[in-house]
């Protein structure tokens, strides 16, 4: 009968209000710290450096690590009769400027980043309503979703729900965007065939050019995050990068691709495509070399 003694009463359930209290402020912490993390309502980039948004187009900021990180890549073995195009450019103030470029103009197999041209259509083209299968398709990069997207997009546009129609309609999308589409070919709409075609440029351009959508927040966060959700949620994990980086992945047999954005521990805003063709090593072994300069990327 003792457990039933007021004063046992009373301190079990101090013991539970303490318990109670210690897991809710674990929660608001664990809230407080992703929500800290993440982008404003607007959909830009949080600057998680401390550093004013109206200086921080003054900050001096070396590339050097970044640059002998690419040097490394063009000449490792791996490389050997391989096809390498990157282009790296930084959109922290007014004007875009390139920090980096190997054949950025070279049509190459860009396996899953293709899905770029067709989500940022479709996000476009159907609005919100298409939000959540674009959040998936992206994320989780989910081959058929892709495709039925672009065949969507042919009967929006020529009342034809056929890859081809999808593909013409999609081209001429982002050329009344001002993005030059000469070399660009897209044989599927979720770059699994070989003989898909797009340049870093074309991925990077559209990548920019998304920024000014009024869909670019939801764009944006259908993007894997680096080490956390999405293709990339194994990657760079316990480095700089881990969190800084949403980009698209692509990986078909000998082809390797990334392209997204990146938010620089000095608080730089970048714009990057990488793709490699014909390689010959692993690609478990490619895939590192790749993240080794998003690493660097972020470092910056």
């Amino acid at each position: 009968m003792d457990d039933l003694h007021p004063d046992n009463f009373i301190d079990l359930c101090t013991r539970f209000c303490r318990r109670l209290m210690k897991r809710l402020f674990i929660i608001f912490v664990i809230f407080m710290t992703i929500w800290s993390s993440c982008r404003n309502d607007n959909g830009q980039v949080v600057r998680r450096s401390g550093v004013p948004a109206d200086t921080i187009e003054d900050l001096s900021v070396s590339y050097d690590s970044l640059l002998t990180e690419l040097d490394l890549l063009k000449d490792d073995h791996c490389m050997e009769g391989a096809s390498l195009g990157y282009l790296i450019i930084d959109c922290t103030g007014k004007e875009p400027q390139t920090v980096a470029e190997q054949a950025p103009a070279r049509p190459l197999i860009p396996a899953s980043t293709l899905k770029l041209f067709v989500t940022g259509a479709a996000l476009e083209i159907f609005g919100k309503p298409i939000v959540p299968e674009i959040m998936v398709t992206n994320l989780m990069s989910i081959n058929w979703r892709s495709s039925r997207i672009l065949k969507k997009i042919g009967g929006e546009v020529y009342q034809k729900h056929t890859t081809s129609a999808g593909a013409k309609a999609i081209l001429e999308f982002w050329k009344a965007k001002g993005i030059d589409t000469r070399g660009m070919y897209f044989d599927d709409g979720n770059g699994l065939s070989r003989n898909d075609a797009i340049s870093p440029r074309q991925l990077v351009d559209v990548l920019y050019v998304m920024q000014s959508s009024p869909y670019f927040k939801y764009f944006f966060e259908s993007l894997p995050l680096s080490g956390i959700t999405g293709t990339l949620r194994k990657a760079m994990k316990g480095t700089p990068a881990q969190g800084r980086i949403r980009a698209k992945t692509g990986t078909i047999a000998s082809v390797k691709s990334f392209a997204g954005y990146a938010h620089t521990l000095s608080g730089r805003n970048l714009i990057f495509a990488i793709i490699v063709n014909g390689f010959e090593c692993r690609p478990r072994l490619m895939k590192q070399k790749l993240e080794a300069v998003l690493v660097k990327m972020a470092e910056i």
